[in-house]
């Protein structure tokens, strides 16, 4: 459904990322971009655009600062977490070093304000949004990182931050889709509901495919989220549940030298089981989903605007990567 879309949007990039200078730190930038990615939040920003004011590409140069934006968060979210691979390919800190991938992060960042600034369609209102988002952004990895080191993380706790990293950027991508194609107030208000719903959705959905991909052609390595003992929602619903011999295994499969993946993901699997912690995150999933689906139905758009906005939010819960 957003082909078209990104089309635009990789053509624009590569234009924009032609004309920068040519000095090695800009190597890391073009580098991350072109190892691509769905680009569906900044597609989301022209299809907005084009479904109030009939231009997609009026809203070019945001849905190319909220793509730089997004890989912003990746250049520095890749060194904190240590990972070597992005979309199969090397990260930047691996391919450079630490401090060519925060210094190339920074200009980054710097680069997509000026960006925006430069606009001639940005505001006041799209400014101030864009940067509310960038902090919330902050605030949620933040969280996340917290959670590494903490055993009693609560549902309602997990839920604010994916929020906050996942969900405002959905958020802010609509609405400033809507801002730019000169929507309503009530409407660009109830897209960005819709896009904090979905968001949230979308990372539980993503929790869930983690450990029961419903398809084979699944990209990733099953249990990988289990392996880091990353506090999913799933993870989460069994450490609230988890007996005391069952807390003892798991710090014992963890902590041990010689680490067995399969045992680990087999033993927690079981227990995820024991628990039916997957109904848990299915019951947040599908309130979520219900909600994004209310907030397209208080749209003040004709039927068929809003049947491409539920096709949409349908597909992305029953995708298989």
């Amino acid at each position: 459904m957003l082909s078209t879309y990104k089309e635009s949007i990789d053509k624009a990039l590569d234009a924009y990322l032609a004309s920068l200078p040519n000095y090695p730190i800009y190597d890391p930038i073009r580098y991350i971009v072109s190892l691509g990615g769905k680009r569906f939040r900044s597609s989301l920003t022209l299809m907005i655009s084009e479904l109030f004011c009939g231009n997609p590409l009026l809203a070019i140069n945001e849905a190319m600062a909220i793509e730089l934006f997004h890989n912003f968060t990746l250049i520095h979210d890749d060194i904190m977490d240590e990972a070597s691979l992005r979309r199969g390919h090397e990260t930047v800190h691996k391919k450079w070093s630490n401090n060519e991938a925060i210094l190339s992060g920074d200009l980054l960042y710097a680069v997509v304000n000026k960006l925006l600034a430069t606009s001639e369609v940005t505001s006041s209102e799209i400014q101030t949004l864009f940067h509310q988002t960038a902090i919330e952004v902050c605030e949620g990895q933040a969280m996340d990182m917290d959670f590494e080191n903490r055993s009693d993380v609560s549902v309602d706790e997990y839920l604010l931050m994916i929020k906050l990293k996942t969900a405002v950027l959905v958020a802010c991508a609509l609405k400033i889709g809507a801002l730019i194609g000169g929507s309503k107030d009530i409407d660009a208000d109830q897209l960005y509901e819709f896009g904090i719903n979905l968001g949230v959705a979308f990372q539980i959905h993503d929790d869930i495919l983690d450990v029961y991909p419903n398809h084979s052609s699944f990209g990733k390595k099953v249990g990988g989220d289990i392996i880091e003992e990353k506090k999913t929602i799933l993870y989460i619903s069994l450490l609230n549940n988890a007996s005391k011999s069952e807390m003892d295994l798991l710090n014992k499969l963890y902590s041990s030298k010689a680490k067995n993946s399969e045992v680990i993901i087999s033993e927690v699997k079981k227990m995820y089981e024991k628990y039916d912690v997957l109904s848990v995150a299915n019951k947040e999933k599908d309130k979520y989903h219900l909600a994004a689906l209310s907030n397209i139905e208080n749209l003040s758009i004709d039927q068929s605007n809003k049947n491409r906005l539920i096709s949409f939010a349908q597909d992305l819960m029953t995708r298989n990567f």
